[in-house]
Order: C-alpha cells, then sequence, then structure tokens
C-alpha cells in the first residue's frame, strides 16, 4: 500500500512521504466535497443539455449522482484528520481509485452524449470541461491526482474535437488540449514545488530538533560535572536556592554536608592525574550508591562534593551520614593493579535561624569541614553555636584587620632572653599584644594568621616593629631586640630592602636587631627567602631559625642555610626532667646546631630543673617564664645567683 501511496507523491524518504500524505490529506478533506458538489452540478447539466431525460434506477447519470453524493457525504462527515500514515494511505488510494472509476465514467457517458445529441456539442463540451478543471483542482493539493481528470476526461473531449471535420471545433480541440497540456504541467511543476516544500520543512524540523537536542545536551552539560557524572557547581546551588528549608533552633532544615578527600593531592602527585580522576570517579559513585536516593550529590570542584537532604535529616540520622561519608573512603580504590588509600573529611550543617541564605548555609558547611580537617582529618564536624560564635569573631577580628584597627590597638610586651654562660640577658624577644573593647585579649597565634590569610601581615608587621623599635631604642647597646618575621614577608621580593629602610629611618643599628624566622618562611620560596634573608644577614643582623624541631624539614635548612640563632621548640623541653629519651634527643639537636655553627636557645623554660639541665647539656641560651615573663617596656635584667631571672623592672 506505502509503495503504490510512494508512486502517487514524490517523496525521497518515508518521513517525507508520511509529512506529504498528510498535507495532501488535510487539504483534501476541505477541498474534496466541494470537487464532488461541481462534478453533481456539471453532472445535472449535461443531463438538462441533452434534453432532461427521466432518470430511471440504473443509468449512467444515476449511477454517477449516486456515487459523487456518497463520495461527497463522507468526505463531509465521516472522514477525520490524521497523523497516522495506516490511517490516511488506504483513503488517498481509494481516493485516487474512485477518482479514475468517475472520470473513467464520465469520459465514457461523454462520449456517448456527444455522439447522441452532436446538436449540443457544445453545451456537453462545457459542462464536460467545467468537471474536469472542477476536479483537478479539487484535486491540486494531491498534484498527481489532479492530474488524473484532465487526462481521463479532458484529453479524450479534445482529441473528439480534433477530429470532427470542422474548423471551428477543430480550433477548439486544439486550443482545449493546449490548455489541458499547459494545466498538466502546472500540476507537475506544483507536485515538484509541493515536494520541494515538505522538503525543506522537513529539513527545518529536523535543523530546529537538532538545535533543541544541542540545546538540551548543552544544558546538561552545565549542570553535569564532566568527570564523575554527578550534578556540578551551579546546578547543586540552584536546587539549594529554591527547595532549602530553614528550621527552628532545635533542627528539622534542611542539610548539607560538605566532604573534602585526604591524600588526594598526594596521589595525584605520585602516580598522576589519571590516578586523580580514577579516585574522583569511584568516590563519587560511592557517594551517588550510598546518597544518591535520598538526596542531591554533586561535585563542586577538585576533590570536593557536596550532598543536599532538602527534607533535613533528624540529628540521629545526621550523626549516620557523617559515619558514613567518613566510611566511604575506608577501602583502598583500584587502579592499575594499585590500591590507592585516601580519606575523607566532612562538615555538615543544618539549616535554622542562622542560615539566612543558601551561600551562609554553605559556608557554615565549609566551616565545619575546616574544622574537621584541623582535629585530624578522616573525622565529621556538626556545624554548631559555638562554631558560629567563633565565625563571629573571626568575622569581626578580620574587618578591624582591615580597617587597620589592630596597627592602633596593638602593644609590644618584651620577653628576656638569658646566656646560660654568663647568667645575663642578652636580647628581649618583641611579642604584640592586642587588647579589644569587643573581643578582648586576642593572642598573637589567632590574629597573626588571619593578617597573614588577608594579605595584611606586611603593614601590621612593619607597625608592630616600629613600635618595638622605638621602646628598644633606649636599651644599652649590648642588649639585642629579636622580632618575629612572618612567613609570608620573608618570602616576598624586597622585603629585606623595606625591613633595611625602616632601621636605618629610626636611627636604630642593623646590628642591635635579631630577625627570628620560622621553616615555614621557606615552603613558600626557598631561593627568594634566602637571599633576602641574606641582604638582613649582610647588613649586620642577626638571624635566628624559630621552633626548631616543630616542623618536617629543619634539619635540611641547618644544612642548606647559614643560622646565627637556632631557637629549639619549647616542645622539647616540656618533659626533659622526667624523661631520658627526651634529654637525648635535645642533646643531639644542641650537638646538631653547633655543628652547623649556630648557637642555639632553648624556649619554655618553665623550671629550675629545666634551666639546669640545659645548661649542661651545652644549650647557649634559655626563655621562659622561669627565666622572665613578658612585660612592656623593659630595663636590663639583673640575675638573682643561681641565674633565675628576678622581676621585670618597668621603665616610666
Amino acid at each position: 500500500m506505502f509503495r503504490a501511496l510512494s508512486y502517487l507523491i514524490p517523496a525521497q524518504s518515508s518521513c517525507e512521504l508520511r509529512e506529504q500524505a498528510v498535507t495532501n490529506f488535510r487539504s483534501l478533506r476541505q477541498q474534496i466535497p466541494l470537487l464532488y458538489a461541481a462534478a453533481l452540478v456539471n453532472l445535472v447539466g449535461l443531463h438538462v443539455a441533452t434534453g432532461g431525460e427521466e432518470l430511471v434506477l440504473i443509468s449512467p447519470v444515476s449511477l454517477l449522482t449516486a456515487l459523487l453524493s456518497w463520495r461527497m457525504m463522507v468526505w463531509l462527515f465521516f472522514q477525520r484528520d490524521s497523523d497516522d500514515l495506516n490511517v490516511i494511505a488506504p483513503q488517498l488510494i481509494k481516493m485516487v481509485a474512485l477518482t479514475v472509476l468517475l472520470c473513467v465514467g464520465f469520459s465514457i457517458w461523454t462520449q456517448v452524449l456527444i455522439s447522441k445529441h452532436p446538436n449540443e456539442t457544445m453545451s456537453i463540451l462545457l459542462f464536460s470541461i467545467l468537471a474536469a478543471l472542477g476536479a483537478a483542482y479539487g484535486l491540486s493539493s494531491f498534484p498527481r491526482a489532479a492530474i488524473l481528470p484532465l487526462a481521463i476526461l479532458g484529453l479524450p473531449i479534445a482529441t473528439r474535437l480534433l477530429f470532427m471535420n470542422n474548423a471551428t471545433t477543430t480550433g477548439i480541440g486544439i486550443s482545449l488540449l493546449l490548455v489541458l497540456l499547459l494545466l498538466m504541467r502546472l500540476l507537475h511543476t506544483h507536485s515538484r514545488a509541493l515536494a520541494g516544500l515538505v522538503t525543506s520543512k522537513l529539513a527545518v524540523a529536523k535543523e530546529h530538533n537538532r538545535a533543541i537536542s544541542a540545546e538540551v545536551a548543552a544544558l546538561k552539560r552545565a549542570d553535569q560535572d564532566a568527570l564523575t557524572g554527578l550534578a556540578n557547581r551551579a546546578k547543586i546551588f540552584r536546587e539549594m536556592q529554591s527547595h532549602m528549608s530553614q528550621g527552628p533552633s532545635s533542627g528539622g532544615g534542611s542539610v548539607v554536608a560538605i566532604c573534602d578527600l585526604d591524600g588526594f593531592k598526594a596521589a595525584n602527585d605520585a602516580f598522576g592525574h589519571a590516578a586523580g580522576d580514577a579516585i574522583l570517579q569511584a568516590f563519587a559513585a560511592r557517594l551517588s550508591d550510598a546518597f544518591g536516593d535520598k538526596a542531591s550529590v554533586a561535585r563542586t570542584g577538585g576533590d570536593e562534593f557536596v550532598i543536599f537532604w532538602r527534607d533535613g535529616l533528624t540529628k540521629r540520622d545526621i550523626a549516620k551520614v557523617g559515619n558514613a561519608i567518613c566510611a566511604l573512603a575506608s577501602t583502598p580504590i583500584e587502579w592499575d593493579g594499585k590500591g590507592l588509600n585516601i580519606g575523607v573529611s566532612c562538615g555538615i550543617t543544618e539549616a535554622g535561624p542562622i542560615s539566612s541564605s543558601v551561600s551562609e548555609f554553605v559556608r557554615q558547611a565549609d566551616s565545619a569541614l575546616y574544622r574537621a580537617k584541623a582535629s585530624g582529618r578522616g573525622v565529621w564536624r556538626l556545624y554548631d553555636r559555638k562554631m558560629y560564635a567563633l565565625d563571629k569573631r573571626r568575622a569581626a577580628l578580620e574587618n578591624m584587620l582591615m580597617d587597620r584597627k589592630a596597627q592602633m590597638e596593638t602593644t609590644i610586651h618584651f620577653q628576656p632572653i638569658i646566656c646560660l654562660a654568663s647568667g645575663q640577658v642578652v636580647s628581649c624577644e618583641a611579642l604584640a599584644r592586642w587588647n579589644n573593647e569587643q573581643l578582648g585579649i586576642i593572642p598573637p597565634s589567632e590574629f597573626i594568621s588571619v593578617a597573614e590569610q588577608l594579605g595584611v601581615i606586611e603593614g601590621l608587621n612593619e607597625i608592630l616593629l616600629q613600635k618595638a623599635i622605638n621602646a628598644a631604642t633606649p636599651w644599652p647597646p649590648e642588649l639585642r631586640l629579636s622580632f618575629n618575621l612572618s612567613a609570608i614577608q620573608v618570602s616576598q621580593e624586597g622585603s629585606a630592602d623595606r625591613l633595611l629602610g625602616l632601621l636605618e629611618k629610626d636611627g636604630f643599628s642593623p646590628c642591635s636587631i635579631q630577625f627570628e624566622v620560622t621553616e615555614t618562611a621557606f615552603l613558600t620560596d626557598l631561593g627568594r627567602a634566602k637571599r633576602e634573608l641574606q641582604k638582613l644577614k649582610d647588613a649586620g643582623c642577626i638571624i635566628a631559625l624559630d621552633d626548631f624541631g616543630a616542623g618536617y624539614a629543619s634539619v635540611s635548612y641547618l644544612r642548606d642555610l647559614v643560622f646565627d640563632v637556632v631557637k629549639l621548640d619549647g616542645s622539647l623541653t616540656t618533659d626533659i626532667q622526667h624523661c631520658e629519651r627526651s634529654r637525648r634527643i635535645l642533646l643531639g639537636l644542641i650537638e646538631l646546631c653547633h655543628a652547623s655553627g649556630a648557637k642555639c636557645v632553648a624556649e619554655h623554660v618553665e623550671t629550675k630543673e629545666q634551666l639546669s639541665l640545659i645548661r649542661a647539656m651545652g644549650c647557649d641560651f634559655a626563655q621562659g617564664y622561669h627565666v622572665g615573663r613578658p612585660a612592656p617596656g623593659m630595663t636590663i635584667l639583673a640575675m638573682s645567683p643561681d641565674r633565675t631571672a628576678m622581676p621585670l623592672q618597668q621603665t616610666g
């Protein structure tokens, strides 16, 4: 059936055939009833023109009239639009078959009438041609079918006229033949144009669908992490924006967990990016399997993942989820025949009164993650009121540091360092103190690290150095000022020149100052830190390595760099009174310092026994509460006979 239809409808593909058939059928539903009506009118006209004989039950006129009337009723009242080619194809083929049948019957009857009524030839010709043209016009949306009335009904009449041996009828026959051929040519052209139009329409539709598919794919890619297939940062944030619900202070709001892989960078550096990708993909699959049916899981960048429960969790379930996330990394990830071991730390928060926005909601989870990592990694932490108070304090501290309040409010205290051989104070370490009306006492360990993270440490340290120089200017020449430099400050190009410029501006001799640096100063840029410290050393400054023994690479720094003084970390002296092993370690480090050509300072000397032990070990200097507590505006310390520090005398 479809093959027969393909002869009637020019098409290059089944899709084009269907589209043209549907288009033709819809147009024909509007035109066919008029076609049959026109045929009926011309049929009656022929009957009247040839004498109007009384109709009998079985005659060409009655049969054609019945057939035309029946088909007109069918198309008026029973045919319905359809996109189903299985429904359309039989109807179109039936319509073509009936058209052929009607045209053949009409044509035969017309020829009979011309023979029987030669005097009415022109009338018969008129009604027949009008019937042919009306049928052709009614089928014009189906061009190949529209040619049939012209060919079956029109051409025989034109041919008959050509051979009637009458100049007038011959002329009419020639004219009619040419008109019919012209119409048939036009219908053929129309058929090709219609086919081209449908082809173009399908091409446009195909391109439109391709564009839509590409857009859908692009949207999918825009919402999906390419490596793991999880949702990406943009999508999870939109979901939280739309579905985050805040609960009361007792809980009940949406829950978000942010987890970060421990040891990922080490594995990525050791085995390459392929191993790193395998780790991310495997852990993403584990998260999706564990929580994908209850929560939204996303990779937000690097080795960070987010899980979002829009409907919240109970306190008990939160604990289960936290433990489950950390347990997901307990099994090594197989890659290239190796078992890659990683861990995971996690921060969780619950939306409540203090989660006023999605950004705050996520910030809280991130803060909990930071504290989880700080507490040993491989653990999870739930954001609570205590953390919120700490974050508020941190935010207030950042604001004060940014608006230079710290520079105005900080003061300098000094802690003495004594020579164990003479018992005399040889230097005093400048220690920053900050007592703020809003936050109270802020220890240096808190505000110095924040200042480093904010990038304002250099300006703050230069103000502190200036304050220390002002206080130390009246000191005797043999008493040296000891000042701590930030790791970031030491690693910056030109830092030595700026420091020496400050000393020169205040008329303070470089030989009267000792700069203390920790080994973290060399982790950022060893070469640059080495160059800057050498400039200070060449100018006459004493360079001390602080907190030796607390880091990971101190021995290599003693080998590669030249220090005048090495300050042994206070943890090394804590239990030397009770632990022989600790004493042996401390003795070995003292000898190591001397072997490198540096003198050493024992920090955190808290008791008389500790002082005696480090003196016996050959340590050069001591610092700690037993030697002297930090205090403002000091004078030279007077030492008692047992070489412990006397109470500090304050100036002015």
